[in-house]
């Protein structure tokens, strides 16, 4: 429960006592151990900035973690979040929706569509692009948690895409062909264009 890769959103806003020095060394030594390691992360709270996530993204990208869940913080009833939305009319519509995944704050800094987006975005970034397995050589680990998305999302064109290139370097050439193909059948869908610009990818 990491919850930001923001110093500042740490001890100004969430008030959590958290050094992220000490999580890059946790991170380390759970995957020098053979710990599976997912971090959660929240954006979107009253106080952020999109400075603040721009920071977080930039030290996120740093960490070894095996996989990230972003998501959109949401005020409960009775929290100091939920007291501060009320006070100052952050609250996007007439009733609080408990989905973390679905964003409805909006402040001076951003709009509820930005937070929902930058949610994405990160996913996508830290999860595939960045991927910390992927990018270490544990291509039989990141080619898990790839698979493990074409579930969730059988037109996952990035999530084809980086499991082709596991499954290549793993030397299972036919299933590396096979997920290409998927890759470029997904990325027929205007869904994806911007996010393959996005991170200069080319199917």
């Amino acid at each position: 429960p990491v919850e930001s890769g923001s110093e500042r959103v740490l001890k100004e806003i969430m008030h959590k006592p958290l050094n992220l020095s000490i999580v890059t060394r946790v991170t380390n030594d759970c995957r020098e151990l053979g710990f599976y390691t997912n971090v959660n992360i929240l954006i979107g709270l009253p106080g952020e900035t999109k400075k603040d996530i721009a920071d977080a993204r930039a030290f996120l990208k740093t960490m070894n973690a095996n996989w990230f869940l972003i998501f959109c913080a949401t005020p409960l009833v009775g929290s100091e979040m939920y007291e501060i939305c009320r006070e100052k009319n952050y609250l996007k519509g007439s009733y609080i929706d408990f989905d973390y995944k679905k964003a409805n704050v909006e402040t001076e800094d951003f709009t509820a569509e930005y937070i929902q987006e930058m949610a994405y975005i990160m996913n996508l970034e830290l999860n595939f692009v960045e991927n910390s397995d992927f990018r270490l050589g544990d291509y039989a680990t990141a080619l898990k948690g790839f698979e493990n998305a074409i579930r969730a999302k059988s037109d996952h064109a990035l999530a084809y895409y980086y499991a082709a290139q596991c499954h290549e370097r793993l030397a299972n050439q036919g299933k590396a062909a096979q997920y290409r193909e998927s890759a470029k059948a997904a990325a027929e869908k205007p869904f994806w264009w911007n996010y393959l610009d996005m991170f200069n990818i080319t199917l």
